[in-house]
């Protein structure tokens, strides 16, 4: 699934781009496939058809897109999750349509937005704001301050692989780069958060920090082909079996609460709380 780095490295491509869609008019709504649309049809095609892209948002793994309506002076909010598979395109015309596209904004100059998603789970819905959706999330993982951070962790008793994995304590950190965190902070996944000294809380900080930063500057991750510019060199996310880069290690994948974990049992030991 799309992480914060995946979803930004869409952000960036699509508002700092050339061409860019900021700035760019919507002349035709395509729907290719009724679920991908959460809502009423009828009102996010009035919504959006006509309109011109003026701001790009993420918070987490949701990218907001604003529409101006000239007609009636009025701002329009799509909300996207990519889900699984979700992949957004600024393309020319004739490319508006493939195999795999739920949606398709046909832009003026001859160019078009479209949203290819393999396993269709993705969606767009309207919001009157940004904050209808961030509100029930908590702070971005990557704008969030060390000091903020640390005062939602003492409030926290979870294990801390499931505690980063809460979009209500930071929100845009997945598997993936949850367990990269937790293999550069050198913390078990299973361990307590408030179990934590103030000294592993601060390096838990930094190394989310870190990860993220780094994997946004190489366009995220490559996982399965989904992402395929993506250049974040993973340590142990998807290498059980494979020795640790740190210490040689053979890394270690289990299920833990149902989430496949992979660590390194000597970087990572387990400290009994």
């Amino acid at each position: 699934m799309p992480e914060l780095p995946e979803v930004e490295s869409v952000l960036r491509s699509l508002a700092n781009g050339i061409p860019s869609l900021t700035g760019s008019q919507v002349q035709q709504v395509l729907i290719l496939r009724e679920s991908v649309v959460a809502g009423d049809r009828a009102t996010f095609l009035s919504a959006i058809t006509g309109s011109v892209s003026d701001r790009i948002l993420r918070h987490g793994k949701y990218l907001f897109f604003g529409f101006m309506q000239p007609r009636i002076k009025r701002r329009y909010w799509m909300a996207l999750h990519l889900r699984m598979t979700g992949q957004l395109f600024l393309v020319p015309e004739r490319m508006a349509v493939a195999r795999h596209t739920r949606l398709a904004l046909m832009l003026d100059q001859g160019m078009a937005l479209r949203f290819d998603d393999s396993r269709a789970f993705g969606r767009v819905w309207l919001v009157n704001s940004p904050e209808e959706v961030t509100e029930k999330l908590g702070p971005d993982a990557l704008a969030i301050s060390r000091k903020h951070f640390l005062d939602r962790i003492v409030k926290a008793k979870k294990r801390i692989k499931f505690l980063l994995l809460d979009q209500s304590f930071v929100a845009g950190v997945g598997n993936i780069y949850t367990d990269e965190t937790l293999f550069r902070a050198q913390l078990h996944p299973a361990q307590k958060s408030d179990c934590l000294s103030m000294q592993e809380k601060k390096r838990l900080y930094d190394a989310m920090h870190g990860v993220l930063s780094q994997a946004v500057a190489v366009n995220g991750a490559n996982i399965d082909g989904v992402f395929e510019a993506g250049g974040f060199p993973v340590a142990v996310y998807g290498r059980n079996g494979m020795p640790c880069p740190v210490c040689g290690s053979i890394i270690i994948k289990e299920r833990l609460g149902q989430r496949g974990t992979h660590y390194c049992p000597v970087c990572q030991p387990f400290i009994r709380d």
